[in-house]
């Protein structure tokens, strides 16, 4: 008896749990049409613990217009995929790096902007942020590159100057491998 008490307690506990996960994916449906307020907000608090649900709110961020969402999604560069059921290395880039780039070329300027203020160039926003701007033009990194230049020069003389420098000089070199770096330089010469 106590064997079989066993198991039905292991049963009960393993439907409970199974339960609680579909009440949840349920409850990831109505976010598809949530207003902006209550994305932001369930984005915010973390409300969510599932790979579906953060696709739905990056995706419904997606679609606020560009203005709102490239500010929400630079402000969470840093929010991981959650590790509950998604298989390992199942999703190489942040859901915000993700979202930055199904948005394209308008968020460029603002990811640039956001690298020249921010000082923690070891964080993973900031890392997230160069992923981004490298992956909005399918790593054809060379009109980023002069982006990031001009607004350098806007900037000469300030740390946000030379941040944007780093990051340039840290793309030639990361996308613009040995085989390809001449190419790029030559097509950076051009440009000047």
């Amino acid at each position: 008896m106590p064997r079989s008490h066993n198991i039905l307690w292991q049963v009960l506990l393993l439907a409970t749990v199974v339960l609680i996960q579909r009440c949840k994916a349920q409850d990831c449906e109505s976010l598809k049409t949530a207003t902006a307020e209550t994305t932001v907000s369930v984005l915010d608090h973390g409300d969510f613990n599932t790979d579906y649900c953060s696709r739905i709110v990056f995706q419904r961020i997606e679609q606020f217009p560009k203005d709102e969402s490239i500010p929400i999604l630079i402000r969470h560069l840093g929010f991981p995929w959650p590790a509950s059921n998604a298989p390992h290395g199942s999703r190489p880039y942040s859901p915000a790096v993700e979202s930055l780039c199904n948005i394209g070329l308008s968020a460029e300027l603002s990811l640039i902007e956001f690298l020249a203020q921010n000082e923690n160039e070891g964080s993973i926003e900031h890392a997230n942020a160069i992923e981004a701007l490298a992956l909005i033009r399918h790593a054809d990194v060379v009109p980023t590159i002069k982006l990031l230049r001009k607004r350098s020069a806007a900037l000469a003389g300030t740390p946000a100057s030379a941040r944007l420098e780093a990051v340039a000089r840290y793309m030639l070199k990361m996308y613009c491998p040995a085989g390809r770096r001449q190419l790029c330089e030559k097509q950076l010469r051009e440009a000047d």
